[in-house]
This record gives C-alpha cells, structure tokens and sequence, in this order.
C-alpha cells in the first residue's frame, strides 16, 4: 500500500558578517572572538536542525506560505481510526420482518455522528461486514449493520424490501444523516433505500450488483430507483465476473446525477467483504491475479473509507484521494483503473 505523505525537512541557515580591521593584533582577536560566539551560537541555537518527524510544524507552516502551497498530510485510512468501538445489539420490527437483528458499532466520545447503514451481499449474513463496521466506526461514524430478512434463499428474494427496511431502520434509530453502503446485492438494497430517504447523504457501492437472470427475480430492479438518488455516490468494483453480474452495477452509478467510480485490478468479489470466508472464495475469486489479496485490500479500505469521509465532510482528505491527483500513484502503478470522477 502505498501511503501519501509529505514530510518536510527543514534546515536553519546562519550567515556571519564581515568587518574590517586595520591593526593585525585587533584583526586577530576579533576572529578569536568570531571563532568562540559561531561555536557557541551552534550549541544553543534551536534552529540549526530539525528533525524529520513527519509532524507538522510552525517552521512548516511559515516555509508553506513563503511557497505559496499548503503542506498536505494524508490520514492512512487503510489503518484503523483514532476511536474506541462500542458494539450494542439490538432488533428492530420493519415491514415484513418484526424481528430484524442488527448490531450498532459506535465511536466512542463522539456526540450524534453520521450514520452508515451497511447491508451485506444475498445469501451471506452481516458476519462477513463486520471489519468494514468496526473500522468505519474507528474513524468516527456509527455504523448500523442488520442481518436483512429478506435475501433468504428458502423463504423469498425481495431487493425492493431489504432496501426498504434500511430506510426504515435508519429511521428508528432517528438518523438525520445517513450513508448507505452496501456489498454485493447490500449494494443494491443501499442504492433502493438511498432513493427512498430524504436524509440520505451518500451512497458506497462495494462490487454493488443488480439483478439480473435470477428465476423468480425481474431483471434489473436498481435501474427503476438509482435514477431517484440525489446525493453523491461511490463505486469501487472489482474485474467483471458471474458473481458481480458483470459489472452490471456500474449503470446503476451512472445513473446517479453525482457519482465517482474507479475498478481495482485483480480484485474478485471476495475482497470487498470484511472478512470473507472459504464459501466465497471457492465460488467467486479470481484464478488469475496481478496484485496481491492484501495490497488489494488495503486499497479498497482506503477508497472506502474516504469515500465516507468525503460524503460526512469529517476529513476533507477523503475527498483529495478521489480526485485525480489522489489516484495517480496508484493508477500509474495499475491497481487502480477505468477512473470515472
């Protein structure tokens, strides 16, 4: 993983000056004199060396305005964030589910935080979302994450439903900012709840997918809301495959009035869960790959997180790593590719 930092080294310069000395012996006693005050100026000067510590500093901030730039210094978000994480279970009656389990992932000492509403993929369960809770809520967001009720492969399919039933948990939990991100078809359930709340501030779609050639499932389900959605939207994809229906999410994004996507080079649709376990990556990771699972993930992390970043407004450098010039290094090196900002 690569890491974007500036770190400034800064030296001191001392300039002496010159006099001009008729007699010999005053000539000589003056650069005695010169030779003791130099060598004692260097012992208790505090501006000779400072040294490399990668912490912004006063000297730092004066050598940026005589240059005109602003240091930049870029929190590692593929790390876990400066909060402690409480976790509290609960269980919440929505529409067709009286009884839907979730579990509250919370900041601690943060006062009323976004809220993120994270569904996980069809025929999973939330246990493979609970790294991406726990690190979302390290960096200052509470993180709400149900076992939807109805990706239930025995009692009925209903995206529509599950999206709804985001909505209306956000709501019972009284969020007046709320993030929807989702894995898989969670994606598409966050894009359906996203287009239904008029307190949506954001959309993060993780190898999102639609529905397509599913017996018992009308094709194409996200296409009838993404349009609706109004409030700006990420996706972060892996290579097409049978288990992302093809990148058929993107449309989904391009739909969207404010939307940024990027595709990570090798990533199969196992890497965007957190953690993912052997049933999935049995089905559905790749055989062949340019990058390794964790520099993969690292990125992926990274993205995710300053995408929720960028949408809460919490760290404006959220929004630098989705720009051009935050994605350079890492589209020059190939892991990032088919940029859409």
């Amino acid at each position: 993983m690569k890491r974007f930092l500036i770190v400034l080294t800064v030296f001191a310069l001392a300039s002496c000056g010159m006099n001009v000395i008729n007699d010999p012996r005053e000539e000589q006693d003056e650069i005695q004199n010169s030779i003791e005050n130099d060598t004692n100026n260097t012992i208790e000067s505090d501006d000779v060396y400072v040294e490399d510590t990668g912490i912004e500093t006063e000297e730092d901030e004066e050598i940026g305005e005589e240059t005109g730039q602003e240091p930049v210094l870029i929190a590692d978000f593929s790390q876990v964030g400066p909060y402690d994480v409480l976790v509290e279970s609960r269980t919440a009656s929505v529409t067709d589910c009286s009884s839907m389990s979730y579990d509250i992932y919370s900041p601690s000492g943060i006062v009323d935080p976004p809220v993120v509403i994270l569904g996980h993929g069809f025929a999973r369960g939330s246990g493979v979302m609970v790294g991406w809770s726990e690190h979302f809520a390290s960096w200052g967001l509470e993180v709400l994450l149900p076992t939807l009720c109805h990706y239930n492969v025995f009692f009925g399919v209903d995206h529509e439903m599950n999206g709804q039933n985001m909505k209306e948990l956000g709501d019972i939990h009284g969020s007046l900012e709320t993030i929807y991100v989702g894995h898989s078809a969670g994606g598409l359930a966050a894009i359906i709840a996203a287009s239904l709340d008029h307190n949506a501030i954001g959309v993060l779609g993780l190898d999102a997918t639609d529905t397509q050639g599913v017996p018992g499932v009308r094709d194409f389900i996200g296409r009838d809301y993404a349009g609706s959605v109004n409030c700006p939207a990420f996706s972060i994809a892996g290579e097409a495959s049978s288990c992302n229906g093809e990148n058929n999410g993107l449309t989904l994004f391009r739909m969207m009035i404010d939307y940024s996507s990027v595709q990570i080079t090798s990533a199969d649709h196992c890497d965007f869960e957190n953690p993912t376990d052997s049933i999935c990556e049995m089905n559905c990771e790749n055989s062949a790959v340019i990058f390794e699972d964790e520099e993969i993930r690292s990125v992926i992390t990274t993205l995710g997180t300053a995408s929720i970043m960028s949408i809460s407004g919490m760290m404006e450098e959220g929004s630098y790593i989705w720009s051009n010039e935050g994605l350079r290094e890492w589209q020059v090196a190939g892991i990032v590719k088919n940029l859409e900002l």
